[in-house]
């Protein structure tokens, strides 16, 4: 027969466990996330960005799969993605990836009639 002490030290030996275990996994995911600017907010946010295969015979892309922006700009249309060459592995903090997205104005042309 077991005793009070016992499992109350198995169970909290198994929520300390649970815990860390998802700790390591919440701490993977912003890991995994790099620090960008965006494009449209020019706000700084984590954005984490996975490799996504297209149709065979053409180039794997790339998919913003998590935003610290969302759920409020979900149908955002990714523009981050344009400076995906400038983020490498193991150096998530690229300051060229944070500057300032140049403004782009369209030119206004007057027809006359």
């Amino acid at each position: 027969m077991t005793d009070f002490a016992t499992v109350g030290w198995a169970m909290a030996t198994a929520i300390w466990v649970a815990v860390a275990v998802y700790a390591y996994w919440l701490v993977g995911l912003v890991w995994k996330d790099a620090l960008m600017r965006c494009p449209e907010t020019g706000s700084i946010t984590l954005v984490g960005i996975e490799p996504a295969s297209r149709r065979a015979g053409t180039a794997p892309g790339a998919i913003v799969r998590r935003c610290g922006l969302w759920p409020g700009k979900i149908d955002c249309a990714r523009g981050c993605l344009a400076r995906l060459g400038e983020i490498s592995p193991g150096y998530r903090v690229n300051v060229h990836a944070l500057r300032p997205f140049e403004e782009r104005q369209h030119p206004v042309t007057l027809s006359r009639r």
